[in-house]
């Protein structure tokens, strides 16, 4: 079967499920949780463990695991998908916030952002999109000198003084003068 598809399948069950339980906030903590600890669980994860031993190590990458997400886990260990669980916990991640109408943006800054600029963005990515909420990661890059680069969904908007630079060297480069004084 298809990795991918075996993937979202477990993925639209497991938020079913925990919208059923009603414990979606604490399930995707958790799923964040074990998809940055599997680096460290790879190699164990992959050795003939029995299962008992398995969700005993889920246990100590996840402390406080809460219950519909430790059944979920002992689903997948029982059926012997842990290999496919880094790509089930990120589409379940993805799921999750397709079902909540949440829209993944990233911007990137050269010194780190005030609170009301971000506030603004969310306001302006919200009159584009109505009905969805907005979730901005920072990321500070001083390498792009100044201004940002904002990416929603598939849009990309690249304020920064290095593609402004980048775009006045390659006019001088088009116009045969290749020495900018």
């Amino acid at each position: 079967m298809n990795s991918g598809l075996l993937a979202k399948r477990y993925a639209v069950a497991l938020e079913q499920y925990c919208r059923e339980c009603s414990q979606e906030e604490e399930c995707l903590g958790n799923a964040r949780t074990l998809l940055a600890a599997l680096p460290a669980l790879g190699e164990i994860l992959g050795k003939p463990l029995p299962s008992a031993r398995k969700m005993e190590l889920f246990g100590k990458a996840v402390p406080g695991m809460c219950p519909a997400f430790e059944r979920f886990l002992s689903l997948v260990v029982a059926h012997r998908r842990e290999a496919g669980l880094r790509r089930i916990l990120s589409a379940f991640i993805l799921e999750y916030k397709r079902v909540r109408g949440i829209v993944d943006a990233r911007l990137t800054v050269a010194s780190p952002p005030s609170e009301q600029l971000l506030e603004k963005l969310r306001t302006l990515t919200l009159e584009k999109m109505p009905g969805a909420s907005v979730d901005i990661e920072v990321t500070v890059d001083p390498g792009i000198i100044g201004g940002f680069v904002y990416k929603v969904a598939d849009r990309r908007l690249d304020a920064s003084v290095r593609r402004q630079i980048r775009d006045l060297k390659k006019a001088f480069e088009t116009n045969n003068n290749k020495r900018i004084i």
